[in-house]
């Protein structure tokens, strides 16, 4: 009799202890322990004069193309005003997952928007005149980017 006890008191003890009573029969998930920081992109945005070069110098050849893109364009086109500027503009643009460059927003002061009406008019035709660029990714994936350029404008005689 108190084997047979002993045998109940083993076989109770090892179901209770075992995680079949424990599983509610759905299958466990596993826990993915990556953890992606979407503030940051693995690979910056590029002009296609761009794509051989290796991560900073392809960040540094995009800015430098970008700039003088607009240097150029904003030096063909002639602005008059009777008052003295001398402020910094900054153009926020936006760089879609397919590459697609759009002004998003223009932060400039009321004098230069009193003083310079067509300058938004102007700053979209140069940015619709960008070339086709590689979109930034993060882990391989295509994603929209946003991009300050600060532009200096000063007035001269």
């Amino acid at each position: 009799m108190i084997r047979r006890v002993f045998i109940f008191v083993i076989m109770l003890s090892s179901c209770y202890s075992c995680n079949y009573f424990s599983n509610d029969g759905k299958p466990t998930k596993q826990k993915l322990d990556t953890i992606v920081d979407f503030t940051t992109v693995s690979q910056s945005p590029s002009f296609k004069n761009c794509e051989e070069l290796l991560d900073d110098d392809k960040t540094n050849c995009f800015r430098n193309s970008i700039r003088k893109h607009f240097t150029e364009k904003l030096k063909e086109t002639q602005f008059s005003s009777d008052a003295e500027i001398s402020e910094t503009v900054v153009l926020i643009l936006r760089i879609n997952n397919k590459g697609k460059v759009s002004l998003k927003e223009v932060e400039s002061s009321n004098v230069i928007q009193e003083e310079l009406p067509d300058l938004l008019a102007v700053l979209n035709k140069i940015v619709s005149e960008l070339p086709q660029l590689t979109p930034a990714s993060k882990i391989g994936i295509p994603v929209t980017t946003e991009y300050q350029l600060p532009i200096k404008i000063k007035t001269t005689e």
